[in-house]
């Protein structure tokens, strides 16, 4: 069976919190999302209570011109829940430390820093096939920001586990609450593929691949289904794609690296010289104290 642990990424998250001119949410859930109509209602405080953090920075900003330090935090908000969505839960968890201005009244920031280091424990656990440590990990979740990372995580376990049933309803419960998660949408395509249900996970594929082009997992498996189907050409354009995508995936990661390293060699040479710095002091003291100099 298609892997369901194998999509880690590293993706800039979406800028839906800036620069918009609509708050409305991307992709097909769009059409279906009743979060719209508190959008429409100008109620950014509820939807940033459901933790709908980009769509209450648009309506705010729209509706009532905006307020720069709840925007600055809804906007912080909203970059940690999407990585979050793409498991990059340390990336998330700095992100978090940098919203400087907090307004109290506008998230439960405790709660939200303990569910990020309960996620920083179960989202390694389930890759690691650590079924039991994941679970007691997500049973520390206090708020329901994190919900619908919870059941996609849940519908993961229960993939390993060979339980398709409790998986499809555990990614359908992600879908509910956070109709934009691509993974759920794709791993729920992942059990329908591997259940017979060739075209339902077609059309899970290609929701994801437009919510998210650059995720090579849906594309992978788009091209996996459209083979089953005998539709070899579809196949091919498919998989193609996912290559093209991970390899530029692979690359922004290597480059990454390089940089990471390009500046500990420089704080490496800085402390170098530090020491130089430090050990002449000592000997000009000491020079000083015998009357040498």
């Amino acid at each position: 069976m298609t892997d369901p642990t194998s999509d880690d990424r590293t993706v800039n998250p979406p800028n839906d919190a800036a620069g918009a001119t609509t708050p409305t949410p991307r992709g097909e859930a769009a059409a279906t999302d009743p979060m719209l109509e508190l959008a429409r209602a100008g109620d950014w405080r509820t939807l940033a209570a459901l933790g709908r953090f980009g769509l209450a920075a648009q309506t705010l900003r729209l509706t009532h011109g905006g307020e720069p330090e709840v925007l600055d935090a809804l906007a912080g908000l909203s970059e940690v829940e999407a990585l979050v969505r793409n498991k990059a839960v340390p990336r998330a968890q700095q992100r978090f430390a940098r919203i400087d201005r907090r307004p109290p009244d506008l998230v439960d920031w405790d709660g939200i820093a303990a569910d990020l280091d309960a996620l920083a424990t179960a989202v390694p656990a389930v890759d690691r096939r650590e079924l039991p440590e994941a679970r007691a990990a997500l049973v520390q979740l206090r708020t329901e920001l994190f919900v619908a990372e919870r059941d996609a995580l849940l519908g993961t376990m229960a993939v390993v586990e060979g339980d398709p049933e409790a998986a499809l309803v555990a990614f359908e419960a992600a879908l509910v609450r956070d109709p934009n998660h691509v993974r759920a949408l794709t791993n729920r395509g992942n059990v329908k593929l591997e259940t017979g249900d060739v075209d339902g996970a077609i059309a899970d594929y290609e929701r994801a691949i437009k919510l998210d082009d650059t995720f090579a997992n849906a594309h992978h498996n788009l091209g996996v289904a459209y083979r089953r189907k005998g539709n070899v050409a579809k196949s091919v354009s498919a998989l193609r794609k996912a290559q093209r995508h991970a390899a530029r995936r692979d690359a922004e990661e290597a480059r990454a690296s390089m940089k990471v390293g390009r500046v500990s060699t420089g704080s490496r040479r800085w402390l170098r010289w530090f020491g130089f710095a430090v050990v002449a002091g000592v000997v000009l003291w000491w020079l000083q104290q015998r009357g040498t100099i």
